[in-house]
């Protein structure tokens, strides 16, 4: 395979990152510490609910407050390899 630059580099940089992680099912625990501590790097309100769905908001750009909010929504576990180690 080709080395490729892939753009934009911060979202695969991101992307890399995140895959580095093993969240399989009902072991999530490594990713959404990551994913808080995403949250408080970012100055972004996060929380956690009771079920171990993480939120994370950011605010609107000012002066674009009463636009349609955008919402985001993925599953943080992945399928793993039975070699990878939780």
């Amino acid at each position: 395979m080709a080395n490729v630059e892939l753009k934009p580099a911060r979202v695969f940089e991101q992307f890399a990152k995140i895959n580095a992680i093993p969240r399989p099912s009902k072991h999530e625990g490594k990713m959404i510490e990551y994913l808080k501590a995403f949250g408080a790097a970012h100055g972004l309100e996060t929380k956690v609910d009771e079920t171990g769905n993480v939120i994370i908001r950011k605010p609107a750009t000012p002066g674009m407050e009463n636009k349609p909010c955008v919402t985001l929504q993925s599953h943080i576990w992945s399928a793993t390899s039975s070699w990878m180690s939780i």
